[in-house]
């Protein structure tokens, strides 16, 4: 059982109190994990180095969740990176039990891609690996890589940007062993982010896509030599040019893709933190 600051409220003030330390000398960074000796990301500040692994024993947040903050906090709004940073530890009560929760977060994004239904037995599969290490059952990296391989094998199988083939993908993504890997969550909510521009555009054809992708790799081609003297060459101005209504077409559906990526982004703070703070409290032992 993983208790969220061991219990102790001074743990959990003394860390919210380190974050609004840094959040008001703006010395709170985000993206990427780092540590300068007088700021950083979140877990940068937090640990004075970065360490997720020192994160987890010192705060009591499961190793895979711990690898999950720098990451989440990237996806909020810029003005409300700070607020989810700080909510990261005040929605979680002091005792909590987060050890089922990577599981459960596991399970959400699996099941908003349809793993339950489109890849029915490697979702199973993956569950009961998760379930049975999660009861303390010694598993064997090498049963993990044969699950993972038999999945993948799968997916390769499946038609190309099917929903049963990202299904899959997903669950390959996710039988890993959640105990011992800080990368996990992070690579399945990525996974979960990009699926969302999977299916075309009903507005902008595959046709016209790929008409689009033509005109734009003949144009990069043709100013090669351009480019190879340095000189400064505008490419979506001479799509424009070319063929004015195929390039607004193409340009307004990448906008909407680029809408579509950063709304789901934007939510993914929401579900997580969603799960912390729905952690049981448990007494210690």
């Amino acid at each position: 059982m993983t208790r969220a600051f061991g219990g102790d409220p001074a743990i959990k003030a003394a860390l919210l109190a380190r974050l609004e330390s840094h959040i008001a000398n703006s010395t709170l960074r985000f993206g990427g994990t780092s540590w300068d000796g007088s700021g950083g990301s979140p877990l940068g500040v937090s640990t004075e180095g970065g360490d997720s692994a020192d994160y987890a024993t010192r705060f009591g947040y499961p190793l895979a969740i711990a690898g999950l903050l720098d990451p989440l906090i990237a996806y909020a709004a810029p003005g409300q990176m700070s607020t989810v940073a700080l909510r990261w530890v005040e929605c979680v009560e002091v005792g909590a039990d987060l050890s089922p929760i990577p599981q459960r977060i596991v399970d959400h994004f699996l099941t908003a891609m349809g793993s339950e239904r489109l890849a029915a037995s490697p979702y199973a599969e993956v569950q009961a690996l998760h379930c049975a290490e999660a009861s303390g059952v010694a598993i064997h990296r090498s049963e993990w890589t044969a699950a993972r391989r038999r999945i993948e094998a799968a997916a390769e199988a499946a038609l190309p940007q099917s929903p049963e083939r990202a299904a899959l993908n997903a669950c390959a993504t996710a039988c890993w062993p959640l105990q011992t890997s800080s990368s996990i969550l992070p690579t399945l909510i990525l996974v979960w982010l990009h699926d969302v521009n999977r299916q075309a555009d009903p507005a902008f054809g595959e046709f016209e896509r790929k008409r689009a992708m033509a005109m734009l790799d003949e144009i990069y081609q043709q100013t090669q030599p351009m480019r190879d003297k340095g000189e400064a060459v505008d490419i979506p101005a001479l799509f424009r040019m070319r063929d004015p209504v195929l390039a607004a077409g193409f340009e307004a559906s990448l906008k909407r893709a680029n809408a579509r990526y950063l709304d789901r982004a934007r939510s993914a703070p929401g579900i997580v933190l969603a799960y912390l703070a729905a952690a049981k409290l448990r007494k210690a032992p």
